[in-house]
């Protein structure tokens, strides 16, 4: 049996020490740039690959870290995904994924499997856990970052996109173009936890305008869910004449209800999203939205996760990420 290719092998091939290629392959300072691509084409002409296990061992690290998504079907937690495990092979992580179908229970036994695993730390993104019981979970060896979730404790950091204040820049669009009677689809969830609907009353109130609670209806983050919740919503009040959903996903549901109803969308119900998915500039018409950037989330979760993982005893500032109001097809004014 062929012997395999040790990092002693292209240090001995390269003419320099195992610390010189350990920095070359670890994309790490101290050496040239010469000298970096003369190792690292040697170690592409032999063959070598890392011990991960080892390079683990040397660090006192796993060198894995646990993603917990709520729904992995949804296009924007997959564009979060993907950032994060971007992110994660550039550094050498690998990334054990969960997915709980936004399951508290799910999540709980996600939560446990991976702190069990000893993985180096945990990226949650859309918990359905309280903040206590998620600050329950970690400590100085197990740093979280959660997404979509503002949490102050030590060993957790947030990554944030401001919903509460794009929420109310969509509603002041809506009621320039002249709307007043708006519902919301939003989350199924404890709703003093939601910040679409503090952005939504928020917005009211800058306004002294009112809505009735019925304007108001709880569903499933999916297509589904923004078509059931859609059909609950203009059956209790035919008087709306705009929607705002939670997400991308509830909006093109929505907006399928809207059609099934005899509601043309814009002409008789504007609908506004959130999120910016692909699928959005592709529906007809083409959907209103909130931008916001999941690839970038993701990238900015993991970098600070491993921020924490190096520096322990730091205590990180949540991170407020940038929204932007992109206006298509789906809305419109009206007299």
């Amino acid at each position: 049996m062929k012997k395999g290719i040790t990092i002693d092998d292209i240090a001995r091939e390269a003419g320099v020490s195992r610390q010189t290629v350990s920095r070359a392959i670890n994309n790490m300072n101290g050496i040239s740039d010469l000298t970096r691509q003369r190792i690292m084409a040697i170690v592409d002409e032999r063959g070598y690959r890392p011990n991960r296990l080892a390079q683990g061992m040397a660090s006192k690290r796993s060198l894995t870290i646990g993603l917990i998504i709520a729904d992995v079907t949804n296009p924007a937690h997959a564009n979060v995904s993907r950032g994060i495990q971007d992110c994660a092979q550039t550094n050498n992580y690998n990334v054990f994924l969960r997915n709980t179908d936004s399951n508290k229970q799910n999540e709980l036994e996600a939560l446990q499997s991976f702190v069990s695993e000893g993985v180096d730390g945990i990226v949650l993104v859309g918990p359905r856990h309280t903040i206590e019981e998620i600050k329950s979970f970690a400590d100085k060896t197990l740093p979280i970052v959660v997404v979509h979730r503002y949490i102050k404790a030590p060993y957790v950091a947030s990554i944030l996109a401001d919903v509460v204040g794009a929420t109310k820049k969509a509603l002041e669009y809506l009621f320039g173009a002249g709307h007043q009677h708006i519902g919301l689809i939003t989350r199924i969830g404890n709703l003093e936890n939601s910040n679409h609907l503090k952005g939504y009353q928020q917005a009211f109130e800058a306004r002294n305008l009112t809505y009735s609670p019925d304007w108001i209806v709880q569903s499933e983050r999916t297509l589904s869910g923004g078509y059931k919740g859609t059909q609950r919503l203009l059956s209790l009040n035919p008087e709306l004449t705009a929607v705002m959903t939670y997400n991308d996903l509830m909006a093109v549901g929505a907006m399928k209800a809207c059609a099934d109803m005899g509601r043309c969308v814009p002409e008789s119900v504007s609908v506004m999203g959130f999120d910016d998915i692909a699928l959005s500039s592709y529906v007809t018409p083409s959907l209103s939205t909130i931008r916001f950037n999941g690839y970038e989330v993701g990238r900015v979760a993991m970098e600070r996760l491993l921020d924490m993982v190096a520096r322990p005893d730091v205590i990180f500032s949540p991170t407020l990420l940038d929204i932007e109001l992109v206006i298509r097809d789906s809305t419109k004014t009206i007299k």
